[in-house]
């Protein structure tokens, strides 16, 4: 009896569970794959399939299915939806079968990846996949070892349009590439004019000959096989005039490769002896080992240049980085005699200054307090009235700061203030009023002037993008928390609520002071909405954009075969937005609306959260950034309309982050924040320092992060790949935590300008805090990125939750 009944109750219950909205599953398998849960957004596709069939293929869900399957790392399973795809020849047909080739090539069966992309490139041709289809099927045919058809495909292509849109064939990075591959071709066929012809092209033809790419560095290592032979793997360059070696070293030292650079460079030097370059060529040797940080190999090279060529110019730049290699091997007396050689020498030389400055340095490296400081006074008397005296000055602070003696500190920081120069970020050791300001109010912290300090803090602005202003809000609510100093916030909040005014600039400054002095997030918000009331009435803060989305694609589930858009581009685009698709849906979108020159519009927004949902946050940024800069710097955060936020710091590759970055313990928006600053979200960038991909990785680094990966054959041109990049990303980035244990400003700085200087900076601050170390960042590149990057972090978690998240509430 109990079995009947409980077959009974199976019944009535099973058919109600089979009767689940599709509407409901379509909605928790969006849910899961946004979160990275595919097994769960299978299960439910799978239910959609299983008792709603024509649903199922009404509304393309096995070509989810198939994408979903192949984000799990289940090739089999997602060919066999693509598959589907394909046979019933749905409007995704193109995708399906770009799908199966990328399948079929990453299993190794090139055979089949070529008959995929020809189905394409027949069945589309207009299709935004032809074009890569068709240089895909060119690179696989000569990967195949087919270099007759792959010498004609590239031929076809090299005559045909450029594949990206405004670009000459010049400067067009695949055109570039096909380029490379037509000469290879030319290669394997036997015709080596017309192979060096290309190849020489490649370097003729770059946007910018200072920065030199990848494809110029591939043509020149073609080159150097076909100009030496069979010998080339010797390590031995062949017989060449001294330009042509300089040339090719140049391309080899701007792409890291300094073993193949110094070959050239030796060449230059021992077989063109009396060659006007030989001293430009042992210089760039001495740089080469420089940038390996091989600074005693350094020292030999530069040292050979100043003796063998005394009165060239170069010999002054030999002679300044001989001072700084000593200094790197801890031969500080032996810096600062060749500084004062510099100094005895070319007393009147443009870069004088940077001898007298970084003797100071040195003298600090050293551990030379006393004598760091009489020098710097020494560098103000010799340059009064210049910017290096405002430089020195600023270092006779930090020392000051460094050895806790506030009361001379603070009389050199004001002297300081009423400096009308103080050489910014554009001039390595050089400060800002903002820096000045801070500085100025942490002393009067540390002397316990808790009163002048708050209000100090509280001078300096707040907003997204400004570090001191930040660091201000911090030590504000730090202050607030302690014992000793937490009634002098008391007073001055009580003193701000009791001011009143009737002009509204007054009152949005009184309304953000006492946002920036509350502890309880109630009362945060009790300030907000009167703040937003205030910006209202100020003309430069209603300049905040605001846009709606345009309705893009379809939202209701299709119940029955329906007339589809007549331009094919908007019918994709209605199907991938659909199915939440947005990396392929945002180009197809893009390209369906009408261009318009009137500015920004709901359009362009509705496009710039497409690209954001499909992981182009570069396209992103480059629609909301522009927009923000009329904005004042201190716009209170909070403020900002949450879909304004997450253009201007999106989070792409979501899933690679928390895959790859938490179980390092590395937060993943401090990633972004990386990220943010390194390449504006662009996978594909490469650097004027020959840094690659969304983190900007050099060789050196990146070769290093390989081996401790266990990828004995990794190859550079990964890191273009953005799931590589996260983790390579995550790997080192945690290398620098464990040296740097919650100081993510000193990773940050080390991520930039090397760990090894991130450790002398923070020598000389005597200290951990950065508030004291993040002043003595001597690039100033490093000490702007350092600043750019916690901007964007602060903001990064006030929106996002540790697994990138959004938040709602702050």
């Amino acid at each position: 009896m109990k079995f009947l009944l409980g077959s009974i109750l199976l019944l009535l219950f099973v058919p109600a569970f089979f009767a689940q909205g599709v509407e409901e599953l379509h909605s928790r398998s969006q849910a899961a794959i946004a979160e990275g849960r595919y097994a769960d957004a299978i299960r439910d596709l799978r239910m959609i399939e299983l008792n709603h069939a024509e649903l199922f293929t009404l509304n393309n869900y096995d070509y989810l299915l198939g994408r979903t399957h192949e984000r799990a790392g289940n090739a089999a399973a997602a060919m066999a939806q693509f598959h589907t795809v394909v046979t019933r020849n749905s409007v995704l047909k193109e995708y399906a079968l770009f799908h199966l080739a990328a399948i079929a090539r990453s299993s190794g069966n090139l055979v089949h990846e070529r008959t995929f992309l020809e189905e394409l490139i027949a069945f589309s041709p207009s299709s935004l996949m032809a074009e890569p289809a068709r240089n895909r099927l060119a690179r696989s045919l000569f990967e195949s070892g087919n270099y007759e058809r792959s010498l004609r495909a590239f031929e076809a292509l090299a005559s045909g349009v450029p594949a990206r849109s405004g670009a000459s064939k010049g400067d067009d990075p695949v055109a570039r590439e096909n380029r490379l591959f037509l000469a290879r071709c030319l290669m394997q066929s036997g015709n080596a004019g017309a192979a060096r012809e290309n190849f020489l092209g490649l370097i003729k033809t770059l946007a910018n000959a200072a920065q030199p790419d990848d494809l110029a560095l591939a043509a020149i290592k073609e080159l150097d096989k076909l100009d030496f032979g069979t010998q080339a793997s010797d390590r031995k360059v062949p017989s060449l005039s001294d330009y042509d070696h300089l040339q090719r070293a140049s391309i080899y030292q701007f792409n890291r490769d300094f073993t193949d650079a110094r070959l050239h460079y030796a060449a230059i030097i021992n077989d063109h002896p009396t060659s006007g370059i030989v001293s430009d060529a042992l210089f760039q040797t001495g740089r080469g080992y420089t940038q390996e940080t091989n600074f005693s190999e350094a020292i030999k090279w530069y040292e050979r240049t100043v003796e063998q060529f005394p009165v060239h110019p170069v010999s002054k730049d030999a002679l300044l980085q001989a001072a700084s290699a000593y200094a790197r091997v801890g031969k500080f007396r032996e810096s600062i005699r060749r500084y004062n050689d510099y100094i005895d020498k070319y007393p009147t030389d443009e870069k004088v200054d940077r001898a007298y400055l970084n003797i100071i340095d040195v003298l600090r490296d050293e551990g030379s307090e006393i004598e760091a400081q009489k020098w710097a006074v020494k560098v103000q008397e010799k340059f009064r009235g210049k910017l290096p005296e405002a430089q020195a000055l600023f270092a006779e602070a930090r020392i000051l700061i460094a050895r806790n003696n506030w009361d001379d500190a603070l009389n050199a920081l004001d002297r300081l203030a009423a400096m009308p120069d103080l050489g910014g970020a554009a001039v390595p050791g050089g400060t800002s009023k903002t820096e000045i300001a801070f500085l100025r109010a942490f002393v009067l912290e540390q002397k316990r002037d808790f009163a002048a300090a708050v209000i100090a803090y509280l001078d300096i602005p707040d907003g997204r993008s400004e570090y001191y202003g930040s660091r201000a809000t911090e030590r504000l609510s730090k202050m607030a928390n302690d014992e000793a100093s937490k009634a002098a916030v008391k007073e001055r909040f009580e003193a701000i609520v009791a001011s009143q005014s009737l002009d509204p600039d007054s009152s949005r400054k009184r309304l953000q002071s006492l946002i920036r002095l509350v502890e309880d997030p109630k009362q945060d918000e009790a300030f907000l909405d009167p703040l937003r009331k205030a910006y209202s009435t100020l003309p430069s803060y209603r300049k905040v954009p605001e846009f709606k989305l345009v309705n893009a694609g379809r939202s209701e589930m299709r119940k029955k075969v329906g007339t589809a858009p007549s331009d094919h581009h908007r019918a994709l685009a209605d199907e991938l937005i659909f199915l939440g698709l947005y990396d392929e849906a945002a180009p197809e979108y893009d390209i369906s609306i009408p261009t318009t020159s009137a500015g920004p519009s709901d359009a362009a927004f509705t496009k710039a959260v497409l690209y954001r949902r499909g992981d182009k946050g570069f396209k992103a940024v480059a629609f909301a950034e522009p927009l923000w800069r009329s904005v004042p710097a201190d716009y209170q955060i909070e403020l900002i309309p949450r879909e304004m936020i997450e253009l201007l710091y999106p989070a792409p590759y979501a899933g690679a982050f928390r895959k790859h970055a938490k179980p390092r313990d590395v937060d993943p928006r401090f990633l972004l924040s990386l990220v943010r600053q390194e390449s504006r979200y662009q996978p594909d960038v490469k650097s004027y320092a020959a840094a690659r991909g969304l983190m900007q990785f050099i060789s050196t680094t990146s070769n290093k992060i390989a081996s401790e990966l266990n990828r004995p054959n990794f190859e550079q041109d990964e890191l273009y790949d953005a799931q590589t990049a996260v983790l390579f990303g995550s790997q080192y980035t945690a290398n620098l935590f464990k040296l740097f244990p919650k100081q993510p400003e000193a990773v940050a700085a080390s991520y930039n300008g090397g760990e090894d200087n991130m450790k002398r900076w923070m020598n000389r601050s005597k200290s951990d805090q950065a508030d004291r170390y993040v002043p003595e960042i001597a690039f100033s590149q490093s000490k702007d990125y350092v600043y750019k990057v916690m901007a964007n972090y602060r903001v990064y978690k006030m929106f996002y939750g540790e697994n990138l998240d959004s938040r709602t509430s702050f």
